[in-house]
C-alpha cells in the first residue's frame, strides 16, 4: 500500500525509534519534524513509517472539511477530552488536574472550572541577589521589591557592570515562569501570556533604551505591566487597551514618551491600530493620515515619578498638539479636538475620544481578536468554514458582551469545534508548553527544597526561562519584536516557526538531560532534575502498571495527544517493557518482583531501565511535540 501525502503533518511520515546520528549533515531531527508543505486543512487517511513498515493510523482517519461550530459539545467525556482542554488552556498538566476535570463529568462543567480564575495575587518576586550586589535601598534578603524604587547602584561582576534593577528584572522573569509552573487548574496563566504575546514589551529593550532613568527602575514597571494582564486575564478588552496605552512600560517601549507637538511620534499610534485593535485583515482600511492624526491625539502623555514608589503616566499640556485631528472615511471623517481652555489640561478628553472612535469598528476589531484567540488556543488555519462557523459568531458575541472576553472563551471551550478530532494533536507545542509541560508531567524538581533560599529558587527559574527557553526561542519577558512571537501570527508557517535545526536539537537535549538527570547547585543548595520513572507510572493503578498493554495505553494517553496503531504499540512493548522477550509475563513478573520488594536494588534497576526506555521512547516520537 502506498504512502499517502500528508499535507498537514508531513513530519509524521518518519517515526522510527532510533538514536540521533549527530554526524549526519542532513540533520535527521529537522527532517523528521519540519513540515515540508504548508497549506489549508486537508484530511486524509494517514500512513506512517515505523521501523521501516507502513502502518495505518487507525484512530486518526480525518476526511473532509471541518464543519463543526459553536454548538455545545455533548460527546464522550473522559481523560482524553480533559487532557485536551488542559493542554490548550494551561502550560501542561498534572494527573491530579486530569482527575479533577474528569470528575466534573462534562465539557461544560470542566470548562467552568478552567474559567474560574482566582483573583488572589501570588506572593510577589523578592530580593534574591544580595550575595551578588547589596540592594540599593538596603532591602533585606527575601523582601518584596515591587514597590521600592532603586537608586542607581552598580558593581562589576564577572566583567560586566550590573545593577540591582538588572537582578530584579532577572528575578521577575524567573518569577513569571514559576507562576506558570505552579499554576492551578485555571486558564489564568495561559491568558496572561496570550495578552503578553499580543500586546508585548521586551524588558531588556526598554532597560537598554536611551532613557537613563529606566535602567534603575524598569523592573518595577515591568512587574506592574504583567500584573495588569494577570488581573485582567479574563476581563474587558477595551478597558485593558486603555490601561496598556498609558502604562509606563508601553510608553517607553513604543516611544509615546517622546511624542511631542513639535515632533509627533507615530510608533504607538500605528501599533494601536495595526496590532492591538484593528489588525491588518481585509476590512481594515485605516490610512497613514489616520496614524498621523492619532499620534497627534496621543501627544503630551508622560511617565512621571519613575524613581519614586508611585510611577505613573500623566498629561502634560505644554507638549500636546492642539487643534483639530482629522480622520479618514474609514472612521466616518471624524474630527477629534479639545477646544476649550479647561479641556486643554485634560488629555483624557481626546484620548478617550480616539479609543471610542476606534472601537466603533466593531466587526473589524471583534473578528481580528477572535482570530488571534483561535490561533493561540485552537489552530493556525482559518478557512471559510471556520470563519463562518466559529470566528464570526464568536466576534458577534464579543461585541454583544461589551468587549468582555470571558463569554467568548466560555463559548469556545464548550464547543463541538474545540473538541473536534481535527483540532487535537495538531498544534506544535511552544517552548513554554514543552518545558513547563515536562516539568509538570514528570514532577521535576522545579521548587527547591528550602523555600527561603530565594537565590537558589530564582536561579532555577533563570536556568529554565533563559538558559533553556531562549535556546528554544521563547522566554518570558523577551520578545523578538512588537508583533510578538512569529508562531502566532506569521504566515504561512505560523507554529512551524518553533521547529528549526537548532530548536529541535535543544528540545531533545532537554528531554535527554531530564531522563539522565543533572544537578543545579546555587547558593549551596543542590536541586536534582531527573525524571523518576517509577513515580511516574505509579500515578496509575497497580492493575494498569502490571499489564504492559494497559500501561503503554495509559502512557500514550498522557504523553501523546493522539493514539498510535496497535502495531506500533506492540513494537514499543517488545523493545522496551519486554526487552525483546515474547510474552507479557516478562514485564508482569519484573514489576511484581519490584512491587513486593521495593528495596531490592536489582529488582528496582530492572523496572527502572525498562520504564525509562518506554517513556523516553514515547517522548522521542513526533507526536510528543504536538498538543
Amino acid at each position: 500500500m502506498g504512502t499517502h501525502i500528508v499535507t498537514r503533518r508531513d513530519f509524521f511520515k518518519k517515526l522510527s525509534i532510533q538514536q540521533v546520528n549527530e554526524e549526519d549533515p542532513t540533520d535527521p531531527l529537522f527532517e523528521k519534524y519540519s513540515r515540508k508543505t504548508l497549506g489549508p486543512r486537508v484530511y486524509k487517511n494517514e500512513f506512517v513509517q515505523f521501523n521501516g513498515e507502513e502502518l495505518a493510523r487507525e484512530n486518526e482517519l480525518r476526511v473532509g472539511n471541518v464543519t463543526s461550530g459553536l454548538a455545545a459539545y455533548t460527546g464522550t467525556w473522559g481523560e482524553r477530552e480533559a487532557i485536551h482542554l488542559l493542554r490548550r488552556t494551561g502550560f501542561g498538566f498534572k494527573k491530579s488536574q486530569v482527575d479533577t476535570l474528569v470528575a466534573a463529568g462534562s465539557a461544560n462543567a470542566a470548562a467552568n472550572l478552567v474559567l474560574t480564575v482566582n483573583p488572589t495575587a501570588p506572593a510577589p518576586p523578592t530580593v534574591w541577589y544580595t550575595n551578588l550586589l547589596a540592594d540599593a535601598n538596603g532591602l533585606a534578603y527575601g523582601a518584596d521589591w515591587t514597590n521600592n524604587p532603586s537608586p542607581y547602584v552598580s558593581a562589576v561582576l564577572d566583567g560586566t557592570q550590573q545593577t540591582c534593577d538588572y537582578y530584579r528584572m532577572q528575578g521577575l522573569s524567573a518569577w513569571l515562569y514559576e507562576q506558570a509552573v505552579n499554576q492551578d487548574i485555571s486558564i489564568k496563566e495561559k491568558m496572561t501570556w496570550f495578552w503578553y504575546h499580543f500586546i508585548p514589551i521586551d524588558f531588556e529593550a526598554i532597560s537598554n533604551s536611551s532613557n537613563a532613568r529606566i535602567g534603575q527602575n524598569g523592573s518595577r514597571i515591568y512587574y506592574s505591566y504583567m500584573k495588569m494582564f494577570r488581573d485582567a486575564a479574563v476581563g474587558n478588552f477595551k478597558t485593558l487597551i486603555r490601561n496598556v496605552a498609558l502604562h509606563p512600560s508601553m510608553m517607553f517601549y513604543l516611544n509615546n514618551q517622546a511624542n511631542t507637538a513639535a515632533s509627533p511620534d507615530e510608533n504607538f499610534a500605528r501599533e494601536l491600530m495595526e496590532l492591538f485593535t484593528l489588525g491588518k485583515d481585509p476590512l481594515t482600511q485605516y490610512t497613514q493620515a489616520d496614524v498621523v492624526a492619532a499620534a497627534q491625539v496621543l501627544t503630551g502623555w508622560r511617565v512621571q515619578n519613575l524613581s519614586t514608589a508611585t510611577p505613573s503616566t500623566a498629561f502634560v499640556s505644554s507638549v500636546h498638539k492642539t487643534g483639530n485631528k482629522q480622520f479618514s472615511a474609514f472612521f466616518n471623517n471624524t474630527v477629534i479636538s479639545n477646544p476649550t481652555p479647561a479641556n486643554l489640561a485634560n488629555g483624557a478628553v481626546e484620548f478617550d475620544a480616539l479609543l471610542d472612535m476606534i472601537f466603533t469598528k466593531q466587526q473589524v476589531i471583534s473578528e481580528y481578536i477572535c482570530r488571534r484567540l483561535y490561533r493561540y488556543f485552537v489552530y493556525y488555519d482559518i478557512d471559510a468554514n471556520i470563519e463562518t462557523n466559529v470566528i464570526v459568531p464568536l466576534a458577534q458575541l464579543f461585541v454583544a458582551s461589551n468587549w468582555d472576553i470571558m463569554p467568548v472563551l466560555n463559548k469556545l471551550f464548550k464547543s463541538q469545534h474545540f473538541y473536534d478530532m481535527a483540532n487535537r494533536g495538531v498544534y506544535i507545542k511552544t517552548p513554554l508548553d514543552f518545558t513547563i509541560g515536562a516539568i509538570k508531567a514528570f514532577n521535576l524538581n522545579y521548587n527547591v527544597s528550602a523555600p527561603t533560599n530565594y537565590e537558589a529558587q530564582t536561579k532555577v527559574g533563570i536556568y529554565f526561562n533563559q538558559g533553556i527557553g531562549l535556546q528554544m526561542e521563547q522566554a518570558m519577558g523577551s520578545i523578538p519584536n512588537v508583533s510578538g512571537w512569529n508562531a502566532f501570527y506569521q504566515t504561512p508557517a505560523f507554529h512551524q516557526y518553533w521547529i528549526n535545526t537548532n530548536t529541535i536539537q535543544k528540545r531533545f537535549g532537554f528531554l535527554q538531560n531530564a531522563f539522565n538527570g543533572f544537578n543545579l547547585t546555587y547558593n549551596t543548595l543542590t536541586t536534582r532534575i531527573q525524571v523518576d520513572v517509577i513515580a511516574y507510572v505509579q500515578q496509575f493503578s497497580n492493575a494498569t502498571i502490571v499489564n504492559p498493554n494497559l500501561l503503554i495505553e495509559k502512557c500514550i494517553l498522557y504523553l501523546l495527544p493522539v493514539d498510535l496503531s496497535q502495531a506500533q504499540k506492540d513494537t514499543i512493548k517488545l523493545q522496551t517493557l519486554l526487552y525483546q522477550q515474547t510474552t507479557d509475563a516478562y514485564w508482569t513478573g519484573a514489576w511484581n518482583n519490584y512491587f513486593l520488594n521495593p528495596t531490592n536494588a536489582s529488582f528496582k534497576a530492572i523496572v527502572t531501565d525498562r520504564l525509562k526506555n518506554l517513556l523516553y521512547t514515547l517522548v522521542q516520537l513526533a507526536e510528543h511535540q504536538l498538543m
